[in-house]
């Protein structure tokens, strides 16, 4: 028993490490000192005053300890307690030689209690520490060994109410700097544990524990989310900060009407939340980002305080990206086997199939390989969006055509392929030339009536033969069907092989890159504020002969899928180290973004040619940054080591599309990034939804405090400008400055430049 009560002693006595807590400690102990420091100055008078004299110190000993004691242990205060410790300090001031002597402890009393409770509290507390040194003085020159009547404790009065005016605003910077570190400490939790989650439900619940630590560090603060229920109605899913009686639903009518700029508004009737936290307060209301349909009720007595609310719409904005990045992670299973663009299989799904039915394969297994005519026609006439929506309309016909156990799959570009199966040889053949009638009516684009055909090329997948042999042999019959008129059904035959076949388009990329035809733009990245030009990205582009100017996506994979893509970024970052070695702004040196795919990060020789790069282009090191994206570096040993590498080397390193992919927290933890590019589609949509903007802003804050840089990528008018700068991006790429152009034409307009491009909005 002794062991127990001498550790609690120890633990009393102990110093807290936390700012609030340090301060109580030290006010606590003065305190005490200050009280036990006073007793020598009473003694005399209780040894003449008689009996009572000894009660009366006792008394106010027991009466001030105790409380002062209390209140440091539990961190609460009480009335009943406070008047107890002013009987005390009455006490106190009646055994001294004059209550003057109290003074002693009072003041010290005071800071003390400062720190605890509401500003209410204390003006009751002081108005009783007042009235007892008032009473002592009144009633001074009656009590004996007494000093005659000490005017001067009137004048300490006033003192005391300013000492206690400036404890109670030292206590207020403490409590709000104490809670200001408890909430980034929360909010710093959870997004630490949101990293790699992608369970939704999980997230909700890290989210919503977030909220009830929040709502713990600030008195009074009592939240609710409630969900849209139908007609009138909102039902209650999550109660913190503690209800009289936590309601199941509410009235609509708590929600503010108009439209929401995903700013706090002031809940119109308050009356029924009034009703359930048991008190009156003033009520916010939130929509949640990610969560439509979805509000957050905050109200607090007097008011939410702004740093509250700050926290809140922090932690909402951290649980949106992650939700966000929830919602990519369910969709990577269904986008890795499914076209984007026409929802048909992609050629990995294909591909699998086709294995599937090769182990299987009998008689009446049939490949289609079928390529539209003229396509290229309506791109370059109508545009690009007037293709796919061509393509979408192609993918309907193709898959009405067919039957229930028919696979189809777009496999790039413009073509197509099917997987036929228990047909017979009349019967595949017929379904191919219906294809081709179904293909060749015209179609209504945007008001146009286009016309384009297909070719189709027929083969047999047979047990022995493996899918990509099947497939082989349905592309060299497309070819024919193309060389014989287009527009027809080509059935393969072995007098096909002797064929001389056009050039294959690996074969024509290589010799791209042999003659110079693959070249290089460039697109300006211009910081957020002040328009200075800080960087280029290299974009590659393919001059076909025939195809005019190809972007990207036209022959990446085909790239990618033959080994192509080393070579060709090996032009692409020779290049656009030559080009940016003369380029400045301001007088002030331009760096180049240079996209970098997983084989050429697992490239032996990718590391030696940056180093030769920089060197014989005299460029440093931070001129370079190197694109990847967010998915390029997870199941490669060697490309992580490539980028620890150049790390090291000072090359920058940036992720491209960031919040298009659920690895993106992941890809930040683990390498060195120094550069976050926000994908166009959060900036184009946080114009005008909420829980883009909330997005865009969460990883703004989140690369602030990793210390990186923020592109907001597609940035085309000054209202995306505007935003984005809001949100506190730093810098902006697309249409609004300059669109990508050749080396040439970046250099004049670099050469143009006097003021910002784009004047910065107001």
């Amino acid at each position: 028993m002794l062991r127990t009560s001498l550790r609690r002693v120890r633990r009393h006595l102990a110093r807290p490490t936390e700012l609030v807590g340090r301060t109580r400690w030290l006010f606590h102990l003065l305190a005490v000192l200050s009280l036990l420091l006073t007793v020598p100055a009473a003694i005399p008078v209780v040894g003449r005053v008689g009996p009572a004299g000894p009660v009366l110190l006792a008394w106010a000993l027991v009466a001030q300890i105790g409380p002062w004691t209390r209140r440091y242990a539990t961190g609460r205060v009480t009335p009943a307690l406070d008047a107890l410790e002013v009987t005390g300090l009455a006490a106190l001031a009646a055994v001294c030689p004059g209550p003057s002597v109290a003074l002693a402890t009072a003041f010290p009393a005071l800071w003390s209690r400062a720190v605890y409770g509401s500003g209410r509290q204390l003006a009751g507390y002081v108005t009783g520490v007042c009235a007892a040194l008032v009473t002592a003085m009144l009633a001074g020159p009656a009590l004996p060994e007494h000093a005659p009547l000490e005017t001067s404790v009137l004048g300490a009065l006033p003192i005391v109410v300013i000492t206690t005016v400036g404890a109670r605003h030292l206590a207020r910077v403490l409590f709000t700097a104490e809670r200001t570190r408890e909430r980034d400490a929360a909010l710093a939790t959870l997004g630490a544990g949101l990293i790699g989650v992608t369970d939704a439900v999980e997230i909700r619940q890290r989210a919503w524990a977030a909220t009830r630590e929040i709502c713990r560090m600030t008195p009074g603060l009592r939240a609710l989310v409630v969900v849209d229920a139908g007609p009138g109605s909102l039902q209650v899913t999550g109660c913190a900060g503690g209800f009289a009686e936590e309601p199941a639903d509410l009235p609509r009518t708590v929600l503010p009407v108009g439209p929401d700029d995903g700013l706090p508004r002031v809940v119109p009737d308050p009356a029924s939340l009034t009703e359930a936290a048991g008190f009156g307060a003033d009520w916010l209301c939130l929509a949640m980002p990610a969560s439509p349909g979805r509000w957050m009720l905050l109200g607090a007595p007097e008011g939410v305080p702004a740093d509250a609310v700050t926290a809140i719409r922090s932690m909402n904005n951290q649980a949106a990206l992650a939700l966000r990045v929830s919602a990519a992670h369910r969709d990577l299973a269904d986008l890795a086997l499914t076209d984007p663009l026409t929802g048909l299989a992609n050629r990995t799904a294909f591909t699998s199939a086709l294995d599937d039915a090769a182990r299987t394969a009998g008689p009446g297994t049939w490949v289609l390989f079928l390529d539209l005519d003229d396509f290229k026609r309506v791109n370059d006439e109508l545009g690009h969006a007037a293709g796919d929506q061509l393509l979408r309309r192609v993918a309907a016909r193709v898959v009405g055509a067919l039957r229930a156990q028919d696979l189809c799959a777009r496999l790039g570009g413009d073509e197509f392929g099917v997987l036929l199966r228990d047909a017979d040889e009349d019967e595949a053949a017929a379904i191919g030339h219906r294809l081709v009638e179904l293909l060749s009516a015209p179609v209504r684009l945007d008001g146009q009536v286009v016309r384009v055909g297909a070719s189709v090329g027929l083969a047999a997948l047979t047990a022995g033969t493996s899918g990509s042999d099947a497939v082989r042999a349905a592309d060299l019959a497309m070819y024919a069907a193309k060389g014989a008129g287009k527009n027809q059904v080509q059935a393969f035959t072995p007098d096909l092989l002797d064929t001389p076949a056009p050039a294959p388009p690996a074969a024509e990329l290589r010799a791209a890159l042999d003659d110079g035809d693959v070249v290089v733009h460039y697109q300006p990245v211009v910081a957020a504020h002040g328009g200075r030009c800080t960087a280029v990205e290299a974009l590659v582009r393919w001059s076909h002969p025939v195809r005019g100017l190809l972007s990207p996506g036209a022959f990446l994979d085909l790239a990618e899928r033959t080994g192509l893509v080393v070579p060709l970024g090996e032009q692409v970052l020779r290049q656009a180290c030559a080009d940016v070695a003369a380029w400045s702004d301001g007088g002030l040196p331009v760096a180049v973004h240079v996209n970098a795919s997983p084989s050429q990060l697992a490239s032996p020789r990718f590391v030696p040619l940056v180093r030769a790069c920089l060197a014989e282009h005299d460029l440093a090191p931070e001129r370079l940054v190197v694109e990847i994206t967010e998915s390029t570096v997870l199941d490669s040993a060697a490309a992580r080591s490539t980028l620890t590498t150049l790390d090291a080397l000072g090359v920058g390193l940036a992720v491209d599309d960031f919040g298009t992919g659920w690895s993106a927290l992941t890809t930040l933890r683990t390498y060195p990034v120094d550069v976050v590019k926000i994908d166009r589609s959060f900036v184009v949509g946080a114009v005008s939804e909420a829980a883009d903007l909330a997005v865009l802003e969460a990883v703004t804050q989140m690369a602030r405090r990793l210390g990186l840089t923020t592109v907001a990528e597609g940035v085309e008018d000054p209202a995306q400008l505007r935003v984005v700068q809001q949100a506190g991006v730093d810098a902006v790429q697309g249409y609004l400055h300059l669109p990508a152009v050749p080396a040439d034409e970046l250099t004049a307009w670099l050469a143009r430049r006097r003021v910002p491009a784009v004047p910065l909005p107001r």
